[in-house]
């Protein structure tokens, strides 16, 4: 008698992709029907694959989403460092490409951006240590951005670079909600020049030193 064929494990290519093609497909759902409306069953039949397969690459589907929200989040979180480490460029430049970053995100992944906001920073979830860890890493950058080009008389030294830290995020993820809800058009890039602008006149001017701002 014949023994069965042993099933051969994917390669880490094809499961690497695997798994990227079930997280896109994780957010498109996510976006269009709500984390709680959303089945594991309907992220399968988005990314076309078995139902049981999900579960050989994630243990939930709150795994999945927490999987969307770290992986999307640590590259934007290197990002920041990277701005902040660059000694070439100026404050208001650092601020002027994180704005830049989440408005052109807008464009390129606006269901991921959605998902982030709706089902994690404005969900119970937000509330877990390993969250607001996350979150309070971005904060930290733009505020030693913000400390660094006071130091060097760039900006205001009479601002909480604190404070000024959580306004910039603030004006950023309601732009991102204004823009989900339709009233913020910015699917073009002229429209996004639009929003970059109207930052930058409405927000970081006010941070500049008027004797260093550049």
């Amino acid at each position: 008698m014949r023994s069965a064929a042993k099933k051969t494990a994917p390669t880490p290519e094809v499961a690497a992709d695997r798994k990227k093609q079930i997280l896109k497909a994780a957010v498109e759902v996510f976006a269009e029907r709500g984390f709680h409306r959303t089945r594991v069953s309907d992220i399968a039949k988005r990314a076309g694959v078995a139902y049981g397969l999900i579960y050989h690459y994630f243990e939930s589907k709150d795994d999945v989403l927490n999987c969307v929200f770290e992986e999307n989040w640590s590259v934007f979180l290197k990002v920041l460092r990277d701005l902040e480490a660059n000694p070439e460029l100026a404050a208001a430049q650092k601020l002027r490409s994180i704005a830049a970053l989440l408005i052109d995100a807008l464009q390129i992944a606006p269901a991921t951006i959605q998902v982030i906001i709706q089902e994690v920073s404005r969900s119970d979830r937000f509330v877990h240590t390993e969250k607001v860890h996350a979150f309070e890493g971005a904060f930290t950058v733009v505020r030693q951005i913000i400390e660094g080009g006071q130091r060097r008389g760039e900006l205001r030294a009479d601002l909480s670079a604190q404070v000024g830290a959580y306004i910039f995020f603030g004006a950023l993820e309601t732009i991102c909600t204004g823009f989900m809800l339709g009233h913020i058009r910015c699917s073009t890039p002229e429209e996004a020049a639009v929003v970059k602008h109207t930052v930058e006149l409405t927000l970081l001017h006010g941070l500049l030193d008027p004797k260093g701002a550049k």
